[in-house]
């Protein structure tokens, strides 16, 4: 045998057996831990806590004897639930067996499914048993003489069981049980078999490409380019911008899903879609992300593949794409500074984070560089690298399918050479192999069953839109949102106007090579194929940042011809460029979450005393068009061949150069104005000196809030502190209790009762008890508990309502207007640990926001003053730092130390002069708290729940872990700023089986006053403690044992299906 026929025997035996193995790697077994809970445990009938990151089990089996009804606590129903009874909508999501009024009543999701009369419970036998079993296929429950059985699926959430019987082995002994099986079908490893197929597969694959090149004609020689001055400015803004520029929307998401499959099973879902995972998008990159957050999460660490991303897409860009497309694109200046500018517009707002879009653009540039390489040389290993590329890169996220437009595009010329040559299986076999490499990284741990279901479970949760929606994604680019932004704006529609340019000069005949044809070609699939993508997020153009740029480059090389043959173009051109400029400018200049810290117009159009800059650039726009009319109706003049002229025929690069600056120096102005307090540029800088915390270094909780008072003056208990003084229309239940948080602890069972003190008694039928409605107070404590001043409101922040006293405004019809003086308390000296003043308010304040701007309200000020020896002398008064949201509770603050050296006693001073139904306000008195940093409150080793949303802020909190299908239960959560948890926390809710549904079901929580150091009136977010529910004992359920079994199960074998609510109930 010849050397050349060993050689494509190689290609194609090396080819075909790594085509078969990895066909085969979705197919091939699994070791699957297979997990479940038995109860009672430890020979104990008391509840346990087992969160399911699932929500609802596979198979739930129950058993209950009827004598269990006799060991019921007193007062209490519950025999046996799967929710703790106080949880958010229990009945609706959980399943429940019941004694009520000598009845039995089973019921699950809000539906009854067996019910017996106390004359039928009455009847059973003294040792008959009732028996549940829930699968995904059908639902029984049964007594004797009695049975329910349909074939629904009623499994329920489970996070634990749950009862109220008083702990007696007879119960065990009489049957009593429950059984869960676990959905943990994704938690597996690789077989063996599974293993040596993917490992001989890729071996089998590099073997035929070897074998393939050496089958291919002789590589030429690469005529190499040394770095250029545009080189050298396209990487010092992209270095700029990795330092201090803003972080995409979802690097927390990511940042999260990173650090826990990295500690736990796999690459689940973290916050939504009941923790599937996400194959078969998201590696090797998803992958990637956990390696790296192995060694440090720091952001500047985290995000550096997006960076090394971008200085690769600009080498390929400007290396092996912009000469291949013509003599007029390779040899003009103009064209090379526009890709450079359009390249980093697109960059700078879209790729700067953890998200996979600055990948798959490196990776359809990688493709189309490798597939023109091909074709240039006429070799095929090159397209065989290319395919592998675009797998991968589609791999990494549905947008990757612009990188399979490029192989289709390129397949009849790789197709067509194959059919030139001799041998063509030898040929053909390496292209099956490699592009089927994909599928290790994709089904490494996982089977085709478990992505399937992964992938079903996502679609029918959603959010998930049709291709035929698509319109909305670019609709969403003129909202004046941050997706919206004119960072966002401007590249696409330098796109789109690019694309209008180039097909009018290829329709009308003008010079192009295949190359350029090709170009166009791309965008086209491209834009096709993002039509199918589920979601329709503004970020998904981050894709286009090379080919756009190329397209661009183009475009201006066109619009700069057009321009240079008469200053009539040159006019309209320029126009055309000013108006796409004025619809930029008309968005916000807008950022995520805290990248808009100190940040000049983030929240409106750029402007200067209320003018806004789209107003006047259109009207320039108009100017320009209208000198562009009068040209036109006069004779043509010779064209101005100065460099000036060379300029203005290049008006996409210049406004590029402006939207770039405006971009950099936006975050030079925002890093300069919150200096030495946090932005996003602060926390990257201290990350040099080995400080890699972000935002999580700079917040400051307090330590404890009840021990933080101030002490009146004049011997005053701090329960009589509010009222004092002059008080008229203030009163203790003046607060509509619809304030109070949701997820608060409305048991009760636990508070203390009221204390005595030197208060009186309050009358509950006096008008201070019964001075709003039972609308606006259900919720609240009952009368039989009242606090230290006579009030049921339910205060937040864990204010002990035996001490603390409250009072406000808020009634059903106000019929006057009310004012109030507190007691003057003892000014403490300021210190580092104890820098404020803070009152806990609630109600719509005057204030002045943190942008300066006047907010209408009730009025409340900080009066300062001293003693003398005839009582207190008023020295003057302060409006305290109002970070809202209104009516919400929150707490003014103010620096101790911006207050006069001579003042030593402080009060509130509160007025509210409107009968509005909306205008109201709350207050209790001032204390002075310790303050801790969040890392001293919650170390990294406590688990808790960081929101997606700000979770890329926190690097050193650590985020709950799952194994087998059960969550670890989180002891705090850290949320967003107001609005973002008003919008957002919605993504994590049940509904969504979200990671909110199981903390939130065994947890209650209040939020911990917090504040970011310096930059005191900032909204940075919150952070909620968490405390375990408890039953009616106050006993907190112990952590179930979860019994693990390890199984092999081939890629076809499911379990069943998945329970996933309906979210639009």
């Amino acid at each position: 045998m010849s050397a050349v026929k060993r050689v494509q025997t190689t290609a194609t035996v090396a080819g075909l057996i790594a085509f078969v193995l990895l066909l085969l790697v979705p197919f091939l077994p699994v070791k699957q831990t297979e997990s479940s809970v038995s109860w009672p445990q430890n020979g104990s009938v008391a509840s346990v806590n087992a969160p399911l990151i699932s929500l609802a089990p596979q198979q739930l089996d129950v058993t209950v004897p009827l004598k269990a009804i006799d060991e019921l606590r007193d007062g209490q129903s519950l025999l046996l639930g799967t929710l703790p009874e106080g949880s958010p909508k229990a009945s609706d999501r959980g399943f429940f067996v019941s004694y009520h009024d000598g009845g039995l009543v089973v019921s699950s999701l809000n539906e009854v499914l067996l019910q017996l009369t106390p004359a039928q419970v009455k009847k059973l036998p003294d040792d008959a048993q009732l028996k549940a079993t829930l699968t995904h296929d059908s639902t029984t429950v049964e007594v004797p003489g009695t049975e329910y059985s349909e074939d629904e699926d009623y499994r329920p959430q489970l996070t634990g069981i749950y009862t109220e019987l008083e702990d007696e082995q007879q119960l065990i002994d009489a049957g009593l049980s429950a059984n869960v099986d676990i959905n943990s079908r994704f938690t597996s490893q690789p077989t063996l078999v599974k293993t040596l197929a993917m490992v001989l597969g890729l071996i089998s694959a590099l073997i035929s490409l070897a074998a393939l090149r050496k089958m291919d004609r002789p590589a030429p020689r690469l005529r190499r380019q040394g770095l250029k001055p545009l080189d050298g400015l396209v990487a010092a803004v992209l270095g700029f911008w990795h330092v201090f520029g803003a972080n995409t929307s979802d690097d927390g998401y990511l940042l999260t899903m990173a650090r826990v499959a990295a500690n736990t099973d796999y690459m689940a879902n973290y916050y939504r879609w009941y923790g599937v995972p996400e194959a078969p998008f998201g590696s090797p990159f998803y992958d990637l992300l956990a390696l790296l957050s192995q060694v440090s999460t720091a952001s500047m660490w985290m995000r550096l593949p997006a960076l090394l991303a971008g200085l690769g897409t600009w080498w390929l860009l400007s290396r092996e794409i912009l000469p291949k497309l013509g003599p007029a694109i390779a040899q003009r200046r103009v064209a090379h500074w526009t890709a450079a500018l359009v390249f980093l517009a697109f960059w700078l707002p879209y790729n700067n984070g953890t998200r996979p879009e600055p990948i798959i653009a490196f990776g359809l540039m990688a493709t189309w560089a490798l597939f023109e390489r091909a074709m240039e040389t006429d070799r095929l290993v090159p397209a065989a690298w290319g395919t592998v590329v675009a797998a991968l890169t589609l791999a990494c996220g549905p947008t990757g399918l612009a990188a399979v437009g490029v192989f289709l595009i390129s397949l009849p010329w790789v197709l067509g050479t194959i059919g030139r040559r001799k041998a063509t299986l030898a040929n053909v076999a390496p292209f099956m192999g490699a592009g089927m490499a994909v599928m290790a990284p994709v089904f490494k741990d996982q089977t085709l069953a478990t992505v399937l279901e992964a992938t079903a479970v996502r679609s029918e949760v959603g959010p998930a839109m049709s291709w035929f929606e698509e319109w909305s994604r670019y609709s969403v680019l003129f909202e004046q949102t941050v997706d919206g932004s004119l960072a966002r704006r401007f590249p696409m529609f330098v796109l789109l106007m690019c694309i209008g340019l180039t097909l009018w000069w290829l329709a009308r005949g003008g010079e192009r090579t295949k190359t350029a044809q090709r170009m166009m070609l791309i965008i086209g699939f491209s834009t096709f194929f993002l039509m199918f993508t589920p979601t329709k997020w503004t970020h998904h153009f981050g894709i286009y940042a090379g080919l756009g740029a190329a397209i661009a480059a183009y475009g201006s090389v066109v619009l700069s011809r057009i321009a240079l043959q008469s200053k009539r173009n040159r006019s309209f051109a320029t126009a055309a460029v000013l108006f796409l400029l004025a619809l930029t400018l008309a968005g916000w200049n807008g950022w995520w979450y805290v990248s808009s810290y100190a940040v000049p117009w983030w929240d409106r159009t750029p402007q200067l005393k209320a003018v806004e800059f789209n107003t006047i650039v259109l009207a320039i726009a108009l100017v320009v068009f209208v000198v562009g009319v009068v040209q036109s109706m006069r004779p043509p003049k010779p064209v101005d061949a100065s460099r000036w002229a060379g300029v203005m025929s290049a008006p996409i690069a210049v406004a590029a150069a402006l939207i770039v600056a405006l971009s950099c120096l936006t975050f030079v102005k925002s890093f300069i104005s919150q200096a030495p307090d946090y932005s996003v540029g602060m926390g990257n800088v201290r990350t040099f000196a080995g400080e890699h915390c972000a935002q999580g270094a700079d917040v400051l909780l307090e330590e404890d809030t009840n021990d933080a008072f101030l002490s009146p003056i004049d011997g005053v208990p701090l329960g009589r502190s509010l009222d004092s003084g002059d008080n008229y229309g203030f009163h203790p239940d003046g607060v509509p209790a619809f304030i109070a948080s949701e997820n608060a602890d409305t048991s009760d069972s636990s508070n203390q009762q009221v204390q005595d003190d030197d208060t009186a008694d309050v009358d509950p039928g006096s008008d201070e008890a019964q001075s709003t409605s039972r609308v606006n107070t259900q919720g609240n404590r009952p009368r039989s508990m009242r606090g230290v001043n006579g009030s049921t409101v339910r205060l937040p922040f864990g204010l002990d309502y035996t001490r603390v006293p409250v009072l406000g405004t808020f009634e059903d019809e106000p019929t006057q207007s009310a004012e109030l003086e507190t007691s003057w308390f003892d000014l403490p000296s300021a210190s580092e640990e104890r820098p404020l003043l803070v009152a806990s308010v609630a109600g719509r304040i005057e204030h002045h926001d943190i942008n300066g701007i006047e907010q209408e309200g009730s009025e409340v000020e900080l009066q300062y003053g001293r003693k003398t020896d005839g009582g207190v002398q008023k020295l003057g008064a302060v409006e305290m730092l109002d970070q809202g949201p209104t009516p919400q509770w929150r707490n003014l603050r103010y620096p101790i130390a911006d207050l006069p050296e001579d003042a030593n006693v402080v009060r509130l001073v509160a007025k509210d002069s409107s009968l509005a139904e909306k205008d109201w306000v709350a207050v209790t008195p001032l204390r002075n708290p310790k303050l801790v940093e969040l890392n001293t409150m919650f170390d990294s080793e406590t688990p808790g729940l960081l929101d997606w949303t700000v979770a890329f802020q926190y690097p050193c909190q650590r985020p709950f872990y799952h194994h087998a299908g059960v969550d670890e239960i989180p002891e705090y959560r850290i949320m967003p700023d107001a609005p973002g948890k008003a919008k957002l926390s919605g993504f994590m809710d049940f509904l969504g089986g979200g990671s909110l549904a199981p903390v939130e079901a065994v947890n209650t929580s209040y939020e911990v006053p917090g504040y970011l150091k310096g930059d005191w009136q900032r909204d940075w977010g919150s952070v909620a403690k968490y405390t375990r529910r408890t039953n009616s004992a106050g006993d907190v359920p112990a952590l179930a044992q979860v019994d693990i079994a390890e199984t092999t199960r081939w890629g076809l074998y499911t379990p069943g299906p998945m329970k996933v609510r309906d979210p639009e109930e």
